[in-house]
């Protein structure tokens, strides 16, 4: 019964779209670290990512055509709230577009991480082992997420402070039940503004 419910658990985890979450994010992280402290290159491609997943979104709205090219080539990626609504990953090239635009390299870094790490995290924590749970979401997911996001935005940020404070604002918002709002839009924003904050209150 057990093995069961775990192939269930890891069904609802959909590994191949929290993979394609994380390494999108990590692929942005390595683009800002090569070319710092110049955000030049990752705002275009950011650009043009957002501009791509839009024109996507257009299409498969647009037709029944379109919404068979979107099923075929991009269905196992896609989440539930997806068949009928925007894409997220609309959403997540916006964002970290914002990020990057807004914040300093390191922060944006340390934002993203947050988003593209701590984010699925949390879903995968969430789903296997969640138990208590609040808004909707699991507490020991939220806290797997401010855990490993703590972590990884140390690696950019020169403050343990400054990364505990993305880390948690992070790991918060993905609870909050903001409504029309999309996570993948929200956390990097309010990660980045909450380190943004606290770096400029210590230095």
């Amino acid at each position: 019964m057990s093995s069961i419910r775990s192939k269930e658990a890891w069904k609802r985890v959909n590994l191949p779209r929290k993979l394609w979450h994380a390494s999108s994010g990590m692929f942005m992280i390595s683009v800002l670290i090569w070319n710092y402290p110049s955000k030049r290159m990752s705002l275009q491609i950011l650009a043009v990512a957002a501009l791509l997943t839009l024109i996507i979104d257009i299409v498969r709205f647009s037709s029944q055509e379109g919404k068979s090219f979107f099923r075929n080539f991009f269905g196992q990626l896609a989440g539930t709230k997806e068949e009928d609504g925007p894409n997220a990953s609309f959403f997540y090239a916006v964002s970290l577009l914002i990020a990057v635009l807004l914040f300093s390299p390191r922060i944006a870094m340390g934002a993203i991480a947050s988003l593209a790490i701590g984010d699925p995290i949390a879903a995968i924590v969430g789903i296997m082992f969640g138990r208590r749970r609040v808004w909707g979401k699991s507490i020991e997911g939220a806290g797997a997420n401010a855990l490993i996001s703590f972590i990884l935005i140390n690696f950019f940020v020169q403050s343990p402070l400054v990364a505990a404070s993305g880390a948690v604002a992070g790991a918060f918002v993905e609870m909050l039940p903001i409504p029309k709002v999309d996570d993948n839009l929200s956390v990097p924003i309010v990660s980045g503004l909450a380190m943004t904050i606290v770096q400029s209150l210590i230095y």
